[in-house]
């Protein structure tokens, strides 16, 4: 009986601690720099350089080493400033901050539809 107990309160913490973990994640991530996401980066995200930006259609393109991938970017969509180069905090960003040539890590909101589907967020790296 003791025993069985303190299985269950072991599963029980596992459980608990592993939640806790993913929502302390998704609280910091816009403080983690570009590809550098415990468990994320490169498993469910996609790091690139912009190629094409359509502000009116909400969709960006970028061009990686697994090949181009898209992203639409909805209301939802998160855009944060990795600023991490240059020694500052990174930061909130807009649709204004992605641009042609810069180097972004996307996650898709359903990672079925990674490379094509809505981004949940988009981290874009700034430099000097």
């Amino acid at each position: 009986m003791v025993k069985s107990l303190m299985t269950a309160m072991a599963i029980a913490a596992l459980v608990w601690g592993s939640a806790s973990s993913a929502h302390g994640q998704k609280a910091t991530e816009m403080y983690i720099p570009v590809g550098q996401s415990p468990g994320a980066s490169g498993k469910h995200t996609v790091v690139g350089k912009i190629e094409t930006l359509n502000p009116q259609n909400r969709t960006v393109t970028i061009a990686g080493s697994s090949g181009i991938h898209t992203a639409t970017i909805t209301s939802r969509t998160k855009i944060w400033l990795d600023r991490s180069t240059m020694k500052l905090t990174n930061q909130k960003g807009t649709l204004s901050d992605l641009k042609v040539g810069r180097t972004v890590e996307i996650k898709y909101e359903d990672p079925k539809q990674m490379g094509k589907g809505a981004a949940e967020w988009i981290k874009v790296q700034l430099t000097g």
